[in-house]
């Protein structure tokens, strides 16, 4: 050890510029896994604004954005039967037409996301020379889901009815009017 400080001065500007190093390659890296992770929050931001248009665009509400399919057909479910109730409760027009819009937003999903179609290409011709139709085979993918739309149509039977009856009324209104 030299006691005239050279040695110690390049020691500690050693230490030193090592640590400085060190904190800019702390900085770094922290800045880098910041990025990261605000890259990753933006881009599923980005899916989920891009789920809930194209659930809008299809119909749906916005509230089933990022729900499995099954969450997903329980809250459209739930919103027919809330909307049921208050059908029941107060028969106003604007009653029927929510009550309608979520039992068919309800069938509307387990349509799309319950029942697949497979087509099956037939080779040859009929009897009149045109090619044979290709068949269609429709097969539920969850039968729970297909078990849930038919509990709720049986268990709205009553009210159903009710609307199909006022869409009856309605046509004829319409028929009368256009003669």
């Amino acid at each position: 050890m030299e006691v005239d400080g050279t040695s110690a001065g390049l020691y500690f500007s050693a230490v030193n510029s090592a640590a400085v190093q060190a904190q800019k390659t702390f900085g770094e890296t922290r800045t880098q896994k910041t990025d990261k992770t605000r890259r990753k929050i933006f881009s599923s931001a980005m899916e989920k604004a891009k789920e809930e248009f194209e659930l809008q665009k299809d119909g749906f509400p916005r509230e089933i954005a990022g729900l499995d399919t099954e969450e997903a057909a329980i809250y459209l479910k739930d919103q027919a039967d809330m909307a049921a109730d208050r059908l029941k409760e107060t028969q106003t027009p604007e009653e029927f037409a929510n009550y309608r819009k979520k039992i068919q937003q309800f069938l509307k999903y387990i349509e799309k996301n319950n029942f697949e179609v497979k087509k099956r290409e037939r080779r040859g011709f009929s009897k009149k020379g045109k090619p044979l139709e290709p068949q269609f085979k429709i097969v539920a993918i969850n039968e729970k889901l297909d078990e849930m739309a038919r509990w709720l149509l049986n268990s709205h039977r009553e009210t159903l009815g009710m609307l199909s009856r006022i869409n009856e009324i309605s046509g004829l209104l319409v028929d009368l009017m256009a003669s």
